[in-house]
């Protein structure tokens, strides 16, 4: 699923791993950050750590179909639920001081590496 996600994507993106892998560490990094959130009783975490959940076994899925059009709904449901989860994270780390901390810092520090490293991999080529 994550590589039918990433095919829209530029092929020098979808054909490096360390972009593929900080693609799919971000929803994992976003669902143990809000399950940690929810064993501390935070406010919302509960439900952004379910959608995370679905959204990784989503991704993780090694489903294919044989139909164009399965597979294009596929690639469109794939990439509305990757931002989804990434804009239900911020609103969440924006409406309230999440805790704990750490797994927060560790999403933002995905954020900040994934254009980098897609930047670095689209001018190496």
């Amino acid at each position: 699923m994550l590589l039918d996600w990433l095919a829209g994507v530029p092929h020098t993106l979808a054909a490096s791993p360390l972009f593929r892998a900080l693609a799919l560490a971000l929803p994992v990094a976003i669902t143990v950050a809000a399950i940690a959130g929810w064993r501390q009783r935070v406010e919302g975490a509960g439900q952004l750590a379910l959608f995370g959940i679905v959204v990784c076994l989503w991704l993780g899925l090694p489903w294919h179909s044989t139909y164009l059009e399965l597979q294009q709904a596929s690639l469109v449901l794939s990439i509305l639920c990757w931002f989804w989860l990434l804009m239900a994270w911020g609103r969440h780390v924006l409406g309230d001081w999440p805790a704990p901390i750490w797994g927060h810092w560790l999403v933002g520090t995905l954020l900040w590496l994934l254009p980098l490293i897609g930047t670095i991999v689209l001018i190496r080529g």
